[in-house]
């Protein structure tokens, strides 16, 4: 039997270090339209977004020095309609990828913020079999 973990229900978040506070505010305040949940401001650079999933969150951490360094971690966003949104996006300036057709699985394509962080963002296929 396994042990419970001490995970905290209904809180999940993301983190990324940006170079640009202002910059990231609006991409993801402006352009992705998440609220903020929590904001301590530049002096303390951490802000966080309610994400359009109950209880999910990213955290934005500001990087005084040096270079952002991406990881393997990928913020996914899950839409009801990915042309609609690819087309929001492009009308934003942010370079969308191609859509890629996963038959049966998936649609996707890829987007980074400002500071090369990548996001994902998903639908239900457009191409189905049968």
């Amino acid at each position: 039997m396994t042990a419970r973990l001490p995970y905290r229900k209904d809180s999940v978040y993301f983190q990324y270090y940006v170079t640009d506070f202002g910059r990231a505010r609006k991409f993801y305040g402006d352009v992705l339209g998440f609220k903020i949940a929590w904001d301590m401001g530049d002096d303390v650079g951490w802000i966080e977004y309610e994400l359009p999933v109950k209880g999910a969150k990213i955290g934005l951490n500001l990087l005084t020095e040096g270079k952002v360094k991406h990881g393997s971690a990928k913020l996914t966003l899950d839409v009801t309609d990915i042309e609609k949104m690819k087309d929001y996006l492009s009308s934003k300036g942010v370079k969308t990828d191609d859509i890629i057709d996963i038959p049966n699985m998936v649609s996707y394509f890829n987007i980074k913020d400002p500071d090369g962080n990548p996001i994902q963002i998903v639908a239900e296929p457009r191409v189905k079999s049968g």
